[in-house]
This record gives C-alpha cells, structure tokens and sequence, in this order.
C-alpha cells in the first residue's frame, strides 16, 4: 500500500516542470518582444519624416488660411468703396492726406476724414484712423489681426510704432489725387478725380492690393525698399502669398495674382521694378491705353 506522501511525488513533479515550461516560455516572449537597435533607428527615422510631413502640411494651411483671410479683407474694402461711391455722386474717396508717409497725426485729422481709411472705415461701420491714431495704444491696436486694415501674413518691424504702416492699401495711379493739400469745400472737382463708372475694365483694374511695408523681403530687385504709405501701386506689390499677392478689382472680386504677373522684372525694360505695359492682368489707370 502506498503512503499518501509517495502518491503525491508524481505531481508536484508535474507542477515543477510546468512553472519551468511556463518561465522558460515567458523568458522566449520578452526576448521577442524587444526591439533591437536597428530597429528603434529605423522607427524613429520614420516617426521623423512623419512629423516633418504633418508640419510642412500645417504650414501650408496656416499660410492658405492667412491668404483667404487677407481677400475676405480686400472684399470688405471693396464693398465699402462700391457703397462709399453710390452715397457720394459715384466718386471714389481720396487715396492718402498727401503724398508720402502718413502720420499718425494727419490720418486722425478732422481735415482727412474723406481719405479711405477714414470713409470706407466709417461706410463698413469698423474703426477708422480717426480712433486709431489716439494713443499709443490704439495705435497698437492698429496692428491686431482682427482688424481689417492687414494682410494677416504681413510682419512689422519696429518702425510700424513711428508711423502707420499699411499692408492693405488703395491703388495709387486711379484714386483722385490732392498731395498738394486737401481740396477746397464747394470747389469743382479736379481732373484728377475719379468716379467708378470712369473705370472702363473694371474687371481687370486694380482697387486695393497687398502693400510692401518696411522690413518686407521685396518681390523684385527693381522694386523700391517698401514704405507702407495708404496708397500702393506694383512698385510696391509684396510677394507675401508665396510670392504672389492679392487684388481687389474695381468689380468686386479678388483674386491672388503670381508676382510675376503683376510686376514687370525684366531687367530691359523700361518698367522694371514697376507695373507690366502693355497691362494683360492688372490695369492701374482708369483707361488701360494710358502708361501707369
């Protein structure tokens, strides 16, 4: 007969060997499951250009999104100079106080409140000149992005804080001009004034457009150093848009227009650094046979 001791041998021997079986098969798993040094290289390799696709594609968002919101501006533009013109004998607001650099003081004078930035600002009911000229901190608020004053790609350098600079301006060569001073009350209208139904290819003349301000790289090597004056032509066309800029045309719509379309760069031409003559995509005078 055998003792209880002796019948219990045979599976705590089995037990034994099971626990091995087990341990051993673990110790096989966790060596599998551990990667080797080649193989953490090549996954963090991938991980690598995974993140550097996902930034170039958040960039290119961030920079389309900062394009669409730069037309949604010039369209705001555009809609108060169509309703500026349709209060006003179909005439279209002074493009600047004077030729030049406007300061802060002149564009919050009483005396310029005809000037775009104070009557189209006053017609689409946003703070104009008038309000932004105030203090230094208004003048900061000038600058914010939540105004429709910018481009939103536009960068400003410390030479912003001295003067107004505008990265969104009115089309110098079609606009009505008074740089020798504001016009007289009651006087009859100069010449250079004009109406928005003067403009003959209102589909292709320019209105407003993305204007260079200081410290911008500049689109052409022809092109003069940027000022950011209220009023801008294509000596002053910024390629801020991957080296194109937006334009609002005298019809309404805006478009974003290659640099190369808008600036004459040939190096022997007459216009080099200026605006292409013949005009084929941007008109800037109100009759396209005349020379901007």
């Amino acid at each position: 007969m055998k003792t209880p001791q002796q019948s219990n041998c045979p599976v705590q021997l089995s037990k034994t060997l099971l626990d091995k079986q087990r341990a051993g098969a673990e110790l096989r798993f966790i060596g599998r499951s551990a990667f080797t040094l080649v193989e953490l290289l090549i996954v963090t390799g991938i991980m690598a250009i995974l993140f550097g696709l996902l930034a170039a594609g958040l960039s290119r968002a961030k920079m389309a999104a900062q394009r669409i919101a730069c037309l949604n501006n010039l369209k705001q533009w555009g809609c108060a100079t169509h309703l500026y013109a349709h209060e006003n004998d179909d005439e279209l607001p002074r493009e600047a106080a004077f030729d030049g650099i406007n300061p802060w003081e002149a564009t919050g004078s009483p005396t310029n409140c005809d000037v775009w930035y104070n009557a189209l600002a006053v017609t689409a009911g946003v703070s104009g000149m008038t309000q932004y000229s105030q203090t230094p901190s208004s003048q900061q608020d000038f600058y914010s992005t939540k105004t429709v004053f910018h481009c939103p790609s536009a960068k400003f350098s410390a030479v912003s804080a001295t003067y107004p600079n505008f990265s969104l301006a009115m089309n110098s060569k079609l606009m009505r001009d008074f740089e020798s001073g504001p016009p007289v009350p009651g006087s009859t209208p100069s010449a250079n004034e004009c109406k928005l139904s003067d403009i003959k290819a209102p589909d292709r003349t320019a209105l407003f457009l993305d204007n260079g301000v200081p410290g911008e790289e500049r689109l052409c090597s022809f092109q003069p150093a940027y000022t950011g004056q209220p009023k801008a032509y294509a000596s002053q066309f910024p390629g801020r848009h991957n080296r194109a800029g937006n334009i609002l045309f005298a019809d309404g719509h805006a478009l974003t227009i290659p640099g190369i379309k808008v600036v004459e760069m040939s190096p022997t031409s007459p216009f080099r650094g200026r605006a292409i003559y013949p005009p084929v995509e941007v008109v800037w005078r109100h009759d396209p046979a005349l020379v901007p």
